[in-house]
């Protein structure tokens, strides 16, 4: 009864906050009921704050989730699954839980190691808080576990990834290339890629990561994942012993991304990544010709749509990449025309009027700090930055200049009543193509231009939490 006492004081705590439906009930047992598991992990994804106030303010949240966890630890192996939750490597689940709660399960799952040591579900879970641990664990630590979780687990693919990962930071090669050369054996040999490309992170309708998202992951996720296979090829001597052994795993990783590309031929991503291999083999020309296959894919976009920005953004990125760098910046503008006037002085407009019918201009302003801010009533999430960064430097010199593209000017003056903004607003009921829009080429909100004392554009691109650190830097106040 206390199990289930948990969740009921769990369930009031959540609903109580609006985190789960209320058709959501818990109990111990019942088809209709729901593990403190669809709680945590619906916050992990949907809101990581409140996930952090629970952390922080319910102690029932915690230990509901160590009973569960142990439990599923305690089940060990059945039919060669653990009935641990799935994708707990891919969403990075357990580097989430608070270090106390992390390192609680982490000894139940040693000690239920020592009594059995043929539990899968236990060493995969040690493994798994051993990868994300610092750098100081013993160095035997990981891999002995690691190594019992995969020998335990033989169709299981996170627990690969994890070994390939923790062997980038001491370029462990043989390692590296054992746990891919196993993570490719695990994963199903007859699924196809996704349409949907691996960045988004989408997964499957099995509900497992594409063999393609995995290796998009460790050749791209620099947040994890130290050393890539080509760091590791690269570093190989040309008579090393395992050469023959990275040689084929590069060639499968190939495969791969040559797989994707027939089902998204304009996937900037998987084409660098193609060429990126192509390189480290010594393949120049195959690198070359992947790079202009993409060229006239995004060159034949254009003959259809010359306004497709993801196609200007994709010759881009590619002429970067080949060290074109006066293209590539040409593109980009041509992607997103109000770059063109990044380190010149903003023309100045004079016969508009803001919402008291008082005429403005960028005259007016000229040795502020100032933030032309193109913006409409149904994009507000950005007012609550802009109001603190406006009432922190004001007073030393910066000001905002507000241009709705909103078309309904009662909906605009409804929203500023109930949202009272200090700086003035110009509206003209136009929205894009509106004399302002059209002559500094905006073609959506938000749209930031920031300008220094001299009225040349500092951004077009600004990001909200990076405004306040750009408008001290201008007013060269020292900020915390």
């Amino acid at each position: 009864m206390m199990r289930g006492y948990v969740y009921l004081t769990l369930l009031v705590i959540v609903f109580g906050l609006g985190a789960i439906p209320p058709n959501y009930t818990f109990s111990e047992q019942g088809e209709d009921s729901v593990e403190v598991w669809d709680v945590f992990s619906n916050l992990h994804h949907n809101d990581r704050g409140k996930l952090e106030t629970y952390w922080m303010s319910v102690p029932e949240f915690q230990e509901a989730l160590a009973v569960y966890f142990k439990a599923k630890i305690d089940a060990g192996v059945v039919n060669g699954e653990t009935s641990l939750p799935p994708n707990l490597v891919w969403y990075e689940f357990v580097w989430s839980f608070p270090e106390a709660l992390r390192e609680d399960l982490y000894e139940h799952a040693r000690g239920v190691l020592e009594s059995s040591s043929d539990n899968g579900a236990a060493a995969k879970f040690a493994a798994i808080v051993l990868a994300g641990t610092p750098y100081d664990i013993p160095h035997d630590d990981f891999w002995d576990v690691v190594e019992k979780a995969m020998v335990l687990l033989p169709s299981d693919v996170e627990v690969c990834y994890l070994a390939f990962e923790k062997a980038g930071f001491d370029y462990l090669h043989e390692e590296a290339v054992t746990a891919l050369e196993r993570l490719f054996e695990r994963h199903q040999a007859h699924q196809t890629p996704t349409e949907t490309s691996p960045f988004q992170r989408d997964l499957q309708e099995s509900g497992k990561p594409a063999l393609s998202q995995w290796v998009y992951r460790f050749c791209y996720d620099y947040e994890y994942v130290t050393s890539r296979p080509n760091d590791f090829y690269q570093r190989l001597e040309k008579d090393h012993p395992l050469r023959e052994r990275w040689d084929a795993v590069l060639g499968k990783i190939q495969h791969v991304f040559e797989e994707q590309l027939k089902l998204t031929p304009d996937d900037w991503n998987n084409t660098r990544m193609l060429a990126e291999v192509h390189e480290v083999l010594g393949n120049t020309e195959e690198a070359q010709a992947v790079f202009q296959r993409l060229q006239l894919v995004f060159k034949d976009r254009l003959k259809q749509n010359p306004d497709d920005r993801n196609a200007w953004r994709g010759l881009a990125n590619l002429h970067e990449k080949l060290g074109n760098s006066e293209l590539a910046h040409a593109y980009r503008v041509n992607a997103d025309p109000p770059l063109a006037w990044v380190g010149k002085v903003l023309p100045d407009f004079s016969a508009a009027v803001d919402l008291d019918g008082k005429p403005i201009s960028l005259a007016d302003y000229r040795g502020k700090v100032v933030l032309l801010d193109f913006w409409a009533t149904w994009y507000p999430d950005r007012i609550p930055t802009l109001e603190a960064v406006y009432e922190m430097y004001h007073h030393r010199g910066f000001d905002i200049i507000g241009i709705s593209l909103d078309v309904d000017e009662t909906v605009l003056r409804e929203f500023i009543e109930e949202n009272p903004l200090p700086w003035r607003q110009i509206f003209d009921g136009k929205r894009y193509e509106g004399p302002l829009a059209q002559r500094y080429v905006v073609r959506s909100v938000p749209r930031m231009f920031l300008l220094d004392r001299e009225g040349k554009v500092i951004s077009v691109n600004v990001r909200d939490r990076h405004l306040g650190k750009l408008v001290a830097k201008q007013l060269a106040v020292e900020t915390d």
